[in-house]
């Protein structure tokens, strides 16, 4: 999960491209969305994946398949050629996708008696990964280096991604079932058509902010739009992300479901659309980003134990998860086409604050949205 969690630390590679490459600021967003259509695709398919060659080798293929695309992206950087970059980030991203997938199912048979294992592994995996890779960008200052050297670095990467899948291969039991995936497959269920928007919503700011998160976190540490250098904000901005996870049972058990993400998608839009409004204030453009971080790993941890809740085996739980898992993706995706539309902070801040705070009024005011499937 500390692997494939990187791909949330893009956006330092991001912020260099125009330097790099010569590519626009627009298109400099696509390799993270390349990653998350490739996403799409990994947890669409990780069931079947599970089924036919268990967790285990599942989790340890997806790491490796995204070593092989860093050192992939590595070789294309170093070469100027920005479209074999793409295609590796997206190649990259279907590990993302079972790799994270099968992590939860693992999690989720070794502890079956501490949900939190299992809710929590995915946002504090992602935040050390993406923390450990924005302290690295500060202390290698990528900004004052080539391509060549950065490509060197991701080269680097891929191949300690790959190690770690190969040892996760040899080490761990290679069950064939460990998925126990035998539901047959059928149409999107009431229950998961209604988890999948939810989680749309809860991760499309999020998605967002990942999207830019260096530039974003630079303009509103310095107060000033342009300046690209990595300060500490990065990985320390991670702890909101990983405290999230954390807390997320704690505030459900206290709040309830319905209640918890009312309040997480609700003051979500409340500062973002505050921030539009305010564009130079960065100690709320600050606690706008945190907020956001907090809230997505809140729900990414809540929302496992939901979908479970409405599973009558785990095969049925691993396919319906990964159905709904589909939207974390397509949230990246329109977060990306977002910044490439619209280029502006404050446009951006309102337009993702409008749509998460009507959902989270429409959750509180309409009882029967989910009703069901919300305790």
């Amino acid at each position: 999960m500390f692997s494939v969690g990187t791909f949330y630390a893009l956006s330092v590679l991001q912020v260099q491209l125009p330097r790099l490459v010569g590519t626009s600021d627009a298109w400099s967003f696509a390799p993270f969305g390349a990653v998350c259509l490739g996403l799409t695709v990994g947890v669409a398919t990780c069931a079947s994946m599970i089924a036919q060659r268990g967790a285990y080798v599942t989790a340890a293929s997806g790491t490796t398949l995204w070593g092989f695309a860093v050192i992939g992206a590595g070789v294309s950087l170093t070469r100027l050629r920005f479209e074999s970059m793409l295609l590796c980030f997206l190649f990259g991203g279907v590990g993302v996708g079972w790799t994270y997938l099968a992590v939860v199912v693992m999690v989720g048979q070794g502890f079956p008696h501490l949900p939190l294992a299992r809710s929590a592994i995915g946002p504090i995996g992602f935040s050390s990964g993406a923390a450990t890779c924005f302290y690295l960008s500060c202390t290698l200052q990528l900004s004052a280096v080539d391509a060549d050297r950065v490509g060197q670095a991701l080269t680097l990467a891929g191949g300690a991604f790959i190690a770690v899948g190969g040892a996760t291969q040899l080490l761990m039991p290679g069950s064939t079932n460990n998925g126990q995936c035998n539901s047959p497959k059928t149409s999107l269920s009431r229950s998961e058509l209604f988890f999948s928007i939810l989680l749309f919503f809860n991760a499309l700011p999020g998605m967002t902010v990942f999207g830019a998160f260096a530039p974003l976190a630079s303009y509103y540490a310095d107060g000033k739009r342009g300046d690209d250098s990595m300060t500490l904000l990065l990985p320390y901005s991670m702890l909101a992300l990983a405290s999230g996870g954390v807390l997320a049972p704690t505030i459900s058990a206290y709040l309830g479901a319905r209640h918890a993400f009312v309040a997480l998608l609700c003051l979500r839009g409340a500062f973002l659309v505050l921030l539009s409004q305010l564009e130079e204030e960065s100690m709320l453009g600050l606690g706008a980003v945190l907020t956001i971080l907090f809230a997505h790993g809140a729900g990414f941890s809540i929302l496992p134990g939901l979908v479970k809740a409405q599973s009558t085996s785990p095969g049925l739980f691993l396919r319906s998860y990964g159905r709904v898992l589909v939207t974390w993706g397509v949230a990246g995706i329109v977060g990306c086409t977002l910044h490439t539309a619209l280029s502006s902070i404050s446009a951006a801040a309102l337009v993702l604050g409008l749509f998460t705070s009507a959902f989270g009024i429409l959750l509180h005011i309409i009882p029967s949205l989910g009703g069901e499937f919300l305790a």
